[in-house]
């Protein structure tokens, strides 16, 4: 039943926006616990009929009516609240993907034992006071690189007795970019394009000072002149710029690679380089078959980078 009604959640497609559960899309099953609790009541009623058991009857009937009512917590549990997605970063492959939304209660009624799953796992328990609004972290693993559809959430309760269990679909819209995993350990950067044979790039150029700048978003931490800051009394940032920088440029190219090395090997390495040299403050360009990107430096070009390398059609 489980999985018909996660089919039938799936045609309606990714919902985008804040989701309310209502009776529409809430479902309520008796559990294991429910069933046998209904086979001990249909035991109880043959024997009251069979002895004309007045007490047995009404012993019966009222745990009868628990039970229905039990049912209804258990429905009023889900229903009337407000699921909405939030941020989801992008991850490396192999590592656990991490959606943050919020659950917005509505009706003024505490909600107790809450529980939301991703269909490719992941597990999370919360709950709710009276109308408040309640962030929670669902996180679930991711094995393959590439633009990949958010999951479908499963959001359940068996509150108050355990007796019968209510839950819903929410398949929010929205894609993750899973980026290769980077090669570990991962052999040093190749040499850059101005250095001269057998010469590597880390650390070329940045004998000489040539003078201090004020801080630029993308400068590397490692430049700024913390000591100079200290003697300037100032709130300004300032940053080391050396002579020769164009020594720290470099190209990691697709096609210098092994022939004989795989395609995913080949990303796994370029994704560890573009760490690297990110970590390093250098200036590099990414080459991909039909792709290029230019020199630069800084957190945004290093995102586009990983962007084109989980991308890549290779």
């Amino acid at each position: 039943m489980q999985r018909l009604t996660a089919r039938l959640a799936g045609r309606r497609g990714p919902h985008h926006g804040a989701l309310t559960l209502a009776q529409r899309n809430v479902f309520v099953l008796p559990t294991r616990a429910g069933m046998l609790y209904a086979l001990v009541l249909l035991a109880m009623l043959i024997a009251s009929i069979n002895y004309a058991l007045s007490l047995g009857f009404m012993l019966t009937f009222l745990l009868g009516a628990v039970a229905v009512v039990a049912m209804l917590h258990t429905f009023r549990n889900l229903s009337a609240l407000e699921m909405r997605a939030g941020r989801l970063e992008p991850v490396f492959a192999g590592a656990h993907a991490e959606l943050q939304a919020s659950l917005l209660e509505r009706r003024g009624t505490e909600r107790f034992a809450l529980e939301l799953q991703a269909r490719t796992g992941g597990l999370v328990s919360v709950d709710i006071a009276a109308g408040a609004e309640q962030g929670i972290a669902l996180a679930w693993p991711v094995a393959e690189r590439g633009r990949h559809p958010l999951p479908a959430i499963r959001v359940a309760t068996r509150f108050p007795l355990g007796l019968w269990q209510a839950w819903a679909w929410w398949h929010p819209a929205g894609s993750l970019i899973v980026y290769p995993a980077p090669e570990r350990p991962a052999p040093p950067l190749p040499p850059s394009r101005e250095a001269g044979q057998g010469e590597s790039q880390a650390g070329h150029g940045d004998e000489d000072l040539a003078a201090l700048r004020p801080y630029a978003p993308g400068d590397p931490p490692r430049r700024i002149a913390w000591k100079a800051v200290a003697r300037s009394a100032s709130d300004m940032l300032l940053v080391k710029q050396f002579e020769g920088a164009g020594g720290g440029e470099l190209l990691l190219d697709w096609h210098a690679m092994p022939p004989a090395m795989a395609a995913e090997a080949r990303l796994s390495r370029l994704a560890a380089w573009v760490l690297e040299a990110d970590s390093q403050g250098l200036r590099w360009g990414l080459r991909l078959p039909g792709q290029l990107l230019p020199l630069d430096a800084g957190p945004a070009h290093r995102e586009r980078c990983l962007e084109a390398l989980a991308l890549a059609r290779v």
